[in-house]
């Protein structure tokens, strides 16, 4: 698998937390608008977690492009990857997450190509079984 290395554009930035907020609502369970919003309602703050270890797992970006893309502390940006990333131990959790990795690296192929397929189909409420 082919990897870039340096930031992304803005452009492309926007296209990525997009997605991968919407990957993670719908793996969750929420409202993909809730994602970006300031609620601190467990499933919302764990999707928006998820999105955010997403952007910087998947897409490469830094702590602080993804704090800043989603509003937020490059504190906030490394606890939540530490959260996730420490939940990865349960082999069913991890196995979900390989998946939603999966479906966001098909997603910013789409969006590399200037495509708009939408999302692969994730079940709702997935994560929230595991771990």
């Amino acid at each position: 698998m082919n990897r870039w290395s340096g930031s992304l554009n803005a452009f492309y930035r926007k296209k990525i937390v997009a997605a991968s907020s919407q990957l993670a609502a719908k793996a969750c369970g929420v409202e993909p608008d809730l994602v970006a919003a300031a609620d601190r309602k467990a499933p919302v703050a764990f999707a928006r977690q998820l999105a955010m270890y997403l952007c910087h797992i998947v897409a490469d970006m830094s702590l602080r492009d993804v704090a800043s893309e989603f509003g937020r502390d490059r504190t906030t940006v490394s606890h939540a990857c530490h959260a996730i990333e420490d939940r990865r131990e349960c082999p069913i959790f991890d196995r979900q997450i390989e998946h939603l990795e999966h479906g966001l690296r098909r997603q910013i192929v789409i969006i590399a190509s200037g495509g708009s397929k939408p999302l692969i189909e994730i079940e709702k409420k997935s994560l929230r079984l595991a771990g």
